[in-house]
């Protein structure tokens, strides 16, 4: 299933701070949802309305919104197993703003 992609402010911020190989690989991932569909990238639920976009070791949180809309609102470099608890709080603090 096709969505369109929209990226909050302070998650662009945290695109603009990876390095540009990565930055491309996310644009890559997010075309992907947007042109073929969100069953070509690797999506895993993380809470109730929160989801994530596995690309290598990137990490995007994201929510669906009315309209197929993913929003995506935080975006990171993974270094441990787990999703750390405080990605998972930020994401929601933003999401509220949605």
């Amino acid at each position: 299933m096709k969505f369109k992609v929209e990226t909050l402010p302070q998650a662009e911020d945290e695109i603009k701070s990876l390095e540009k190989s990565q930055q491309e690989l996310l644009r890559c991932e997010y075309s992907k949802i947007e042109f073929q569909g969100i069953e070509f990238v690797r999506v895993k639920p993380l809470q109730k309305d929160i989801f994530e976009i596995k690309s290598n070791e990137l990490r995007s949180l994201f929510k669906y919104k009315a309209g197929k809309i993913i929003v995506v609102g935080v975006v990171f470099v993974k270094k441990t197993q787990k999703t750390p608890k405080d990605k998972v709080k930020l994401a929601k603090q933003r999401f509220k703003e949605v």
